[in-house]
C-alpha cells in the first residue's frame, strides 16, 4: 500500500498501516496504533436563530415557491472530519449549517443512519502518543465490504448536498474516469450511496438539480480541495499541468453559464493554503539532526508527510531510508502554493467571479487570518487552529471540527446577505461550541 497516507487525509478507508513493502526487511512503527469503539453521538441540536431570515431575494419576484439550495464540492462539503465520514460530520457540514440559518424547510444531505452513524469510521488522534498516532475507530460503521469498498445505500428519495471525496467528477461512470491515486477508485462509493447511475454522460448534480419537481435557486460551489491535497501527497507521480489544462476550467465554465441560464444564484469559493494545515507540519524537518539520512537534502521549508517511515526515523533516530512519497521539497512547496494562489484562486475562481458577477467566499484570507492565532467571530468567540488541542482541526489535521465548519457558514452566510441582499442571521459560536463539545 502506498505510504503517502492518502486515505488518511481524505477517506482512511483501510489505511490500517500504509506499511512499506520497499525493504522488507524492516520494520516500521505505525501510525495507525490500533482500533477503538465509540459510541454514536446523539444528533446535535442546532442553537436558535436571532432572527427570522429573509430570503426572498434569492428567487424571481413571481417565484413563491420554497427556497431550495444545493451544494455541490468534495470533503469539505460532505462534512468529512478526522479522516472520515460519519453521520455527526454530516449533520453539522457547511452547507448543512448554512442551511439551518436560512431556515430551508428542505435540506437533505445522503446521512448514514443512526444505527450506521460511524459511517465510513474515522480517526482519533493519540493525545498520550510521544510521536503523532492515531486509533481507528471501528464500530458501527456502514462498511459492507472493503475490497471492493461499498457502504450502505442512502434510502432517502432527494439529496440537496451532492458532495463526496473528488466531488462526482464529471459522470458517474467510475470506469472510464482517469484515477491519479492508488485505489482512488475507492472514493466512488461514497457517490453511490446515492447516485447508482453510471453512464458516462450521467451527471449527478444535473441530475438531482434538473430532475425533480422543485426548482433550484442557490447554489453553493466549492471546488474540490481533495484533488490538490491528493497532488501534494503525490508530487512525483502527478504533475500540475496534467490537471490544470484547459478542460479543466472550460468545465467550471460551463458549470457557471447553465446554472445562471436557469436563473440560479450562485456562490464561488477560493481554496485555502492547505500546506499551511497542521497535517504538513507534525513532523519537523528542523527536528532532525545533521547524522539522520536526507537531512542534509533537505531544508528547513521542506515538509514530511506523517507515514510508517517518518515516524519510525523520529522514533529510532536510526538512518530510516524515506521514499520520496515522504517529502515535499521546499520547490514543491513553492510550487503548489503559486498554484493554490494565482492559477486555482485568482485566474480561475475570481476571475470567474468577476467575469460573471458572483460572489466569491475568500477561504485562502479567512484561513490565513485564523492561523494568526487571535481570530474571534462577530460575539468575541476566539477560533483556535492549533492542534490537537484547538477548535478550528478536527483530529486529522485537515478537516474542520464542526466549529470551523460554522466559521466557513458564517463567512458563507455574510457573502450571501452582501451580494444578493438577503438577511441571514450568523451562528452564535459561543452557543453552538456548548451544543457540539
Amino acid at each position: 500500500m502506498d505510504a503517502k497516507l492518502m486515505y488518511f487525509c481524505l477517506l482512511l478507508i483501510g489505511a490500517t498501516a500504509c506499511r512499506s513493502t520497499d525493504v522488507p526487511q524492516q520494520t516500521y512503527e505505525s501510525i495507525i496504533t490500533g482500533e477503538i469503539s465509540v459510541p454514536i453521538k446523539e444528533d446535535v441540536k442546532l442553537p436558535n436563530l436571532a432572527f427570522t431570515p429573509d430570503v426572498r431575494a434569492l428567487r424571481p419576484v413571481s417565484d413563491t415557491s420554497p427556497i431550495r439550495m444545493m451544494a455541490y464540492g468534495g470533503t469539505y462539503f460532505a462534512g468529512f472530519r478526522s479522516g472520515g465520514l460519519f453521520r455527526e460530520g454530516q449533520l453539522t457540514s457547511i452547507p448543512e449549517l448554512v442551511a439551518h440559518q436560512m431556515q430551508l424547510p428542505i435540506f437533505e444531505s445522503p446521512v448514514f443512519q443512526t444505527e450506521h452513524g460511524n459511517g465510513s469510521g474515522y480517526y482519533l488522534f493519540d493525545k498520550k502518543a510521544s510521536l503523532p498516532s492515531w486509533k481507528h475507530v471501528t464500530n458501527q460503521t456502514a462498511i459492507v465490504s472493503t475490497s471492493p469498498l461499498k457502504l450502505l445505500p442512502f434510502d432517502g428519495k432527494r439529496v440537496d448536498n451532492i458532495t463526496c471525496p473528488e466531488g462526482p467528477i464529471a459522470t458517474a461512470d467510475s470506469s472510464r474516469y482517469y484515477f491519479r491515486y492508488p485505489r482512488q477508485k475507492e472514493y466512488f462509493a461514497y457517490l453511490r450511496r446515492f447516485f447508482t447511475k453510471s453512464g458516462a454522460a450521467d451527471n449527478p448534480f444535473d441530475f438531482f438539480s434538473d430532475s425533480l419537481e422543485s426548482k433550484t435557486h442557490i447554489l453553493l460551489r466549492f471546488d474540490d480541495m481533495d484533488l490538490w491535497v491528493g497532488m501534494a501527497l503525490h508530487p512525483k507521480q502527478l504533475r500540475i499541468d496534467e490537471i490544470l489544462h484547459s478542460g479543466y476550467f472550460t468545465a467550471k465554465r460551463i458549470f457557471i453559464e447553465n446554472n445562471l441560464e436557469k436563473g440560479r444564484k450562485i456562490v464561488l469559493y477560493n481554496v485555502p493554503d492547505f500546506l499551511d494545515f497542521p497535517f504538513f507540519h507534525l513532523f519537523d524537518v528542523k527536528k532532525l539532526s545533521e547524522g539522520d539520512m536526507h537531512r542534509q537534502e533537505l531544508t528547513d521549508g521542506s515538509l514530511l508527510i506523517p507515514s510508517d517511515r517518518v515516524k519510525t526515523l523520529f522514533a529510532a533516530r536510526q538512518n530510516i531510508l524515506l521514499q520520496d512519497e515522504d517529502i515535499l521539497s521546499e520547490n514543491e512547496v513553492a510550487g503548489f502554493r503559486y498554484t493554490i494562489q494565482n492559477i486555482l484562486n485568482k485566474n480561475a475562481t475570481q476571475t470567474f467571479a468577476d467575469q460573471y458577477n458572483l460572489p466569491m467566499v475568500d477561504l485562502h484570507t479567512l484561513f490565513k487570518q485564523i492561523f494568526q492565532g487571535d481570530y474571534r467571530t462577530e460575539q468575541g468567540f476566539l477560533i483556535d487552529p492549533s492542534f490537537p488541542n484547538g477548535n478550528f482541526f478536527s483530529d486529522d489535521g485537515i478537516h474542520l471540527t464542526a466549529i470551523g465548519n460554522a466559521v466557513v457558514a458564517n463567512e458563507t452566510v455574510k457573502t450571501i446577505n452582501k451580494f444578493y441582499k438577503t438577511t441571514i442571521p450568523l451562528i452564535n459560536l459561543a452557543d453552538f461550541s456548548k451544543s457540539v463539545r
